[in-house]
């Protein structure tokens, strides 16, 4: 297995590279000036030249490509042009609130989704079934922005059950040491702040969860389906066992490959940010962070973010395709 993954890894290094060669060049060829985005609109001919100098963006672009990739190489992503800050610094400091948020809106996809979709299967044909599947299709087809805004009406504005947007109540934080915000108030001591995160995570967790929950719960039930009607499945039923005996140690476990590839790859989406749960609950994650250097024109930014991003992606697949093995011992690497 060890082998297998070190191949994977080597692999990674051409896909990595032709996502940094593209993302290069698209950013670089959209419209707009860096320096006038740094200097404003009454910068000078003479003031915009000397910083498009500093920065390099008078050089040919397959020179400046070769430059950021070095760069890269060296682990140095740059300073943002918008805030001065170093690039690493602030993905850092932004990738957990987005980890935390993905976490979440993942446990709550795969709970609810593969217990609808086990129940949806177990019960073909009836009414439940129907009203299962028809729920996952709303889900699937639900835009997250309505979605997001209808939760902040009902729950958060009418109801008051939870808090309209950010991670935190004013005035209500703590000294970050993982920068997860309910894992570091837990370690602080401090219940009451874990509490009051936890509530400003439930309605974008939600939001952003929908859409994973829907999938999983038809691809669930699609591969219980299958092994339902498997001559082992009758013969554990023929043998006596209780029905949730039968459905979670035989056709649960035999059904989970389909699953898990459902699993890691919304997982890898969900870790690449949230633009649109992030910006309408004002959340200080990856994707809010990605949407305010594109306006800003911030190119190292957003090559930083997309790497990340992508890094991310890549990695979750190979973890998936090792943990094959381990639900399916027939599976051999080599």
């Amino acid at each position: 297995m060890w082998t297998y993954a070190l191949k994977r890894l080597l692999a990674l290094v051409p896909t990595l590279l032709a996502i940094s060669f593209v993302v290069f060049f698209m950013i670089h060829l959209a419209p707009g000036d860096p320096a006038q985005s740094i200097l404003g609109e009454r910068a000078t001919p003479e003031a915009l030249a000397m910083v498009r100098h500093q920065m390099g963006l008078d050089r040919p672009l397959h020179v400046q490509y070769f430059i950021y990739l070095g760069d890269v190489l060296h682990g140095d992503l740059g300073r943002s042009i918008s805030t001065h800050e170093e690039v690493a610094v602030e993905l850092s400091q932004r990738f957990p609130a987005t980890l935390e948020l993905a976490l979440a809106s993942m446990l709550f996809a795969a709970f609810v989704g593969i217990a609808a979709g086990i129940y949806s299967a177990a019960k073909r044909g009836t009414w439940v079934d129907g009203i299962t599947m028809v729920g996952a299709l709303v889900g699937v087809s639900m835009p997250i922005f309505w979605l997001g805004l209808m939760l902040i009406l009902l729950f958060a504005v009418q109801l008051g059950w939870f808090p309209l947007s950010g991670r935190f109540t004013s005035g209500m934080s703590i000294e970050p040491i993982t920068h997860l915000a309910i894992l570091d108030s837990l370690l602080r001591g401090r219940p009451d702040v874990a509490w009051d995160a936890l509530k400003h995570l439930v309605l974008p967790a939600v939001a952003l969860g929908t859409i994973p929950m829907a999938v999983i719960a038809r691809m669930t039930r699609s591969s219980v389906l299958e092994i339902l009607g498997q001559d082992y499945v009758r013969t554990a039923r023929a043998k006596g066992l209780p029905e949730w005996k039968v459905v979670l140690k035989h056709v649960l476990k035999n059904s989970f490959i389909p699953i898990l590839t459902v699993l890691g790859l919304e997982f890898g989406s969900l870790l690449g940010g949230a633009i649109i749960t992030e910006t309408i609950f004002a959340w200080p994650g990856v994707g809010r962070y990605l949407l305010l250097s594109v306006e800003a024109r911030d190119f190292r930014a957003v090559q930083a973010g997309v790497m990340m991003v992508a890094s991310l992606f890549v990695m979750v697949n190979l973890v998936v395709d090792l943990l094959y093995a381990v639900f399916d011992p027939r599976i051999k690497y080599s």
